[in-house]
């Protein structure tokens, strides 16, 4: 396992850890509230791991729309990639469920 880390890297052995809570998730969840619903829909969709053609399909919408709603996703929640989008969104998904129904509401 050295072999994997730095001497200034490796883990503390016996020693508490100073981090308190969850480690960080990529994203910032205060972007949320800048969602559209249907933003909201495929960003929760894809915690569930969906492709964009299951995504397209469950949210009857085209999947090339899909790709253009995660695009600004995305862009929005300052994250570079699907698996972090993913993961922001598993993480953030009651944030992101309760702002997607007040928007539809609206």
């Amino acid at each position: 396992m050295s072999q994997l880390f730095t001497h200034a890297e490796q883990p503390d052995k016996g020693q508490p850890s100073d981090r308190k809570g969850p480690p960080p998730t990529p994203g910032d969840p205060n972007a949320i509230s800048s969602l559209t619903a249907r933003e909201c829909e495929v960003l929760m969709a894809l915690s569930t791991a969906a492709s964009n053609r299951e995504i397209s399909r469950g949210l009857g919408i085209a999947e090339r729309t899909v790709k253009a709603h995660l695009t600004s996703v995305m862009t929005k929640i300052s994250v570079s990639c699907r698996t972090e989008a993913a993961l922001f969104a598993y993480v953030h998904h009651h944030h992101i469920a309760r702002h997607g129904d007040a928007c539809a509401a609206a």
